[in-house]
């Protein structure tokens, strides 16, 4: 078992502020590419390329969300009525 040096209260400010690294971390956005065998990479942070791939994602996002919203209110109308089969 590791031996602890440090006093209670500089346990208790490493504890806070490894909570506080792991919430800011938490809400970074972060680039994941794949590889055609499956394998991630995470774009450096900070990066160009990760700025792109983030602003992509984000505009993506936002059209899929439009495209299920209009979806959405066409289906809370009246549904189009059935077409009589031609014969």
């Amino acid at each position: 078992m590791k031996e602890r040096r440090a006093s209670i209260p500089a346990r208790i400010a490493d504890t806070i502020a490894g909570g506080v690294r792991r919430r800011q971390q938490e809400r970074e956005p972060r680039a994941v590419i794949y590889d055609s065998s499956g394998a991630p990479r995470v774009v450096p942070a900070g990066s160009d390329d990760q700025r792109e791939l983030i602003e992509i994602a984000e505009r993506v996002v936002e059209a899929a969300m439009d495209g299920a919203a209009i979806e959405s209110s066409s289906s809370e109308g009246d549904a189009p009525a059935a077409e009589a089969p031609e014969g």
